[in-house]
């Protein structure tokens, strides 16, 4: 009798499991994956939260996918697709809301350079400097990186050279190398305006070609300073591949006993990738 009892209550409890793992399994998720044009000749697919899984085909004539063990509050959809002699295209990757029952894209920013600047220049010097230059023009080149170039901030890196007309008796011509790294914020005025404030720090070489030293020999010399750049960029944009710039700027170097100052303008144009 005993041994009865047991095997029933042994059976009970096998099926209340099995009663549990059917009802606390979620059903397939049932999708419709569409090629993009009729150009695709073969879909595939993954799912999980990273893309490092197992590719799955798509049927394309059917396009209808059914996802098992997909987990809605963790998981993504990875979608891929092909075109005849070409490669697999980058992963287009979709979150499921259940809230609304739809499929919604995710975008992920990389960091990533988004337009290159191309800016002469002219700089005037104030204080100090004025004992020094006349004027200075010069040629700039500058990249511009952002997760995202429609908006702020973003960083970016430049290099210009510059020349300038020495004014000392010790010095026949004076010229500098400088680069510097900042960042800006970008303030849409309009569809194709834009204002953005910059702030740079970097270093800038000096070479100086004359009589530094005062012995009646002149050769060529060379020295290095710190220096900050402040600019307010004005960018119209008469296309989506480039923009035209200006900006008022301004340049501080340090040096051991002063700082030398500088204030000017650059024109250009800017490439957008």
């Amino acid at each position: 009798m005993a041994s009865y009892v047991r095997t029933a209550v042994c059976t009970a409890c096998l099926l209340f499991a099995s009663t549990v793992l059917v009802f606390a399994s979620s059903p397939p998720l049932r999708l419709v994956i569409n090629p993009g044009s009729d150009q695709v000749v073969a879909v595939r697919y993954m799912t999980g939260t990273k893309e490092n899984g197992t590719w799955n085909d798509v049927d394309i004539t059917s396009s209808v996918v059914l996802l098992e063990h997909f987990d809605n509050d963790r998981d993504l959809l990875f979608v891929q697709q092909k075109a005849a002699g070409q490669e697999w295209s980058p992963s287009h990757i979709y979150r499921y809301d259940t809230l609304t029952d739809r499929w919604q894209q995710v975008v992920i920013r990389t960091l990533s350079v988004t337009s290159m600047d191309v800016r002469p220049y002219a700089l005037w010097p104030v204080g100090s400097s004025s004992t020094l230059y006349s004027i200075v023009t010069g040629a700039a080149v500058k990249l511009n990186i952002s997760y995202d170039k429609e908006h702020s901030p973003y960083g970016y890196c430049e290099a210009g050279y510059s020349r300038g007309p020495a004014l000392s008796d010790w010095a026949e011509s004076m010229q500098a190398i400088n680069v510097s790294a900042g960042m800006g914020f970008r303030f849409p005025l309009g569809k194709h305006v834009a204002v953005a404030p910059e702030v740079g720090y970097g270093l800038v070489l000096h070479l100086l070609y004359g009589d530094l030293d005062q012995d009646g020999t002149q050769s060529n010399e060379t020295f290095l300073d710190q220096q900050v750049r402040l600019s307010l960029n004005l960018s119209i944009a008469p296309a989506e591949s480039y923009e035209l710039l200006i900006a008022p700027f301004g340049v501080l170097f340090f040096e051991k006993d002063r700082v030398g100052a500088l204030y000017g303008v650059q024109a250009g144009m800017r490439f957008n990738f």
